[in-house]
């Protein structure tokens, strides 16, 4: 649950009404803009139950990870709760396409996503990273994974004196030759779509097992995928506790 003066919205995908550049949830004209990183790192450390008191409508950049979050939140501590968590389990298999980008989960008991990254960019082409789930593995593996920003998306906004708030601390910016600083991983550009993805299901409120393959998505799609594993949870499938 996010709240802020007094108004609370629900880290639902039912309360997601922008995608763009980022994934806002918003309810009675309450908004909090960018909330996958803070999702992923919520559900990357287990945590189904949480309120998060915001100032202004937005999440903190900080360097562009899930990292900082999970540091913060794992510095004090967690409680567990008496209720048992619930996880989903698919029974058959779930897509969603979307000009020439998808996604595709097939039934599994355990959450492996698999990302494949295509930019028709010299420094960044393809690239393909997997990710079967751990609590450990996310703190490891995919926390630390950036977001980027190719600097041609973002010239625009810079010559109108806007996005003043982004800088270099807090995404990587790709040139056509050069990267605004050095990787943390070899593929931190696919483990970042990963951690995108992971954010973006936690919209779900419930635990979620499944092999899923992702071509080129965005938090669009993300959502759209999100949605409709949502309404086969609604229609009454296999719900499991944990």
């Amino acid at each position: 649950m996010f709240t802020a003066g007094g108004e609370r919205v629900a880290g639902l995908v039912e309360n997601v009404v922008s995608t763009s550049r980022g994934t806002t949830i918003g309810r009675n004209g309450t908004r909090f803009a960018t909330v996958e990183h803070l999702m992923a790192a919520l559900h990357g450390l287990g945590i189904d139950n949480s309120y998060v008191e915001v100032q202004g409508s937005e999440m903190p950049a900080l360097d562009g990870s899930s990292i900082p979050f999970v540091d913060a939140i794992s510095s004090i501590g967690l409680e567990d709760l008496s209720k048992e968590r619930t996880v989903l389990t698919l029974r058959e298999p779930v897509w969603v396409t979307q000009n020439g980008s998808f996604i595709l989960a097939v039934p599994s008991n355990q959450l492996k996503v698999t990302y494949v990254l295509r930019y028709e960019h010299p420094l960044i082409g393809a690239q393909t990273s997997s990710f079967v789930f751990s609590e450990s593995g996310f703190r490891r593996d995919i926390a630390p994974a950036r977001t980027f920003v190719v600097y041609e998306e973002i010239a625009g906004l810079v010559s109108q004196r806007l996005a003043q708030g982004g800088s270099l601390a807090n995404a990587i910016v790709v040139w056509q030759d050069r990267l605004s600083s050095d990787l943390r991983f070899p593929d931190e550009l696919a483990r970042h779509k990963v951690l995108d993805l992971i954010g973006d299901l936690a919209l779900l409120g419930v635990g979620f097992s499944a092999e899923i393959v992702a071509v080129k998505s965005g938090h669009a799609l993300n959502v759209e995928f999100t949605r409709k594993i949502a309404a086969q949870l609604t229609a009454g499938e296999t719900r499991e506790a944990a």
